[in-house]
């Protein structure tokens, strides 16, 4: 895992896969670690309802929970929400970025893309590190959402925006596109009861999903082990760093928050499952 940013070129081992479908394949920026896994896109619009963060929310648990990769845009909203959801269980995520990977934006998201890196997954763009995130650059990270992604979930969109032009850019490349349908007058479900109409796939819950998914991705993983790779009997603090393929630093952010949510507890220089 890379705690600087690292400048990955097609044709080499490490270029992401998903990036090979498309017809010009950019070199990509990438600090952290680029799960190997099947990923999931959730997508939506930053002026979400609370019922579309919710849903955000347990669809990324779902996904974490198969153990696949949530892959998303960690912009407000939806994005934002199934970062969470996927990052509650220790799932891997990507977010896919309008800057360079080292200009977090928004700003409020900052623990989110700390924990990101933290937790073995990535921040990619194909944007040099420094770059701004201006208004222009949004859309064109949305090809790299769906190309990464072996589906796209959509879960609340208006009528324009990004959710749907990564709906529209998985569906030709051939990647199946699910999406909540919503009453006919929210503003929020307007955009996804189109894509319905238009053949995407409506889902109706975080079970459904997982259903869907299991037929078009591939069953699920083995389950996300929830001891975080630590034996029964404990484990040295020392020995976590290579444990978790993670530097001294984000070893110990790691351990302080799986401490704090009860989840592991410190016996001298080990720690146990809590």
């Amino acid at each position: 895992m890379s705690s600087v940013p690292v400048l990955v070129k097609p044709g080499s081992d490490t270029y992401p896969s998903g990036l090979q479908d498309l017809e010009e394949r950019p070199a990509v920026w990438v600090l952290g670690t680029l799960p190997t896994k099947a990923a999931v896109a959730v997508v939506g619009t930053r002026r979400c309802t609370r019922y579309g963060v919710d849903l955000a929310e347990g669809f990324g648990q779902v996904v974490a929970r198969a153990g696949w990769t949530t892959v998303s845009g960690l912009a407000r909203g939806i994005d934002a929400a199934a970062h969470r959801g996927c990052l509650r269980l220790s799932g891997a995520a990507v977010a896919v970025l309008g800057s360079g990977v080292d200009v977090c934006y928004p700003s409020e998201n900052k623990p989110i893309y700390d924990e990101i890196v933290v937790s073995g997954g990535a921040i990619l763009s194909e944007y040099a590190p420094g770059t701004p995130p201006d208004r222009w650059r949004f859309p064109a990270r949305n090809r790299l959402i769906a190309a990464l992604s072996g589906a796209v979930v959509v879960v609340e969109a208006a009528a324009t925006g990004g959710a749907l032009i990564t709906a529209r850019l998985a569906a030709e490349m051939g990647r199946p596109v699910f999406v909540v349908p919503g009453d006919v007058d929210r503003v929020t479900s307007e955009g996804c009861n189109r894509l319905i109409r238009d053949g995407a796939h409506p889902v109706l819950g975080p079970s459904d999903l997982l259903e869907e998914l299991s037929l078009v991705i591939g069953p699920p993983a083995p389950a996300i082990d929830p001891g975080h790779g630590i034996p029964a009997e404990g484990i040295r603090i020392a020995d976590l760093p290579d444990v978790w393929s993670l530097t001294v630093t984000q070893t110990l952010i790691k351990l302080g928050r799986l401490e704090l949510e009860g989840k592991v507890k410190r016996l001298g220089d080990h720690i146990v499952p809590g």
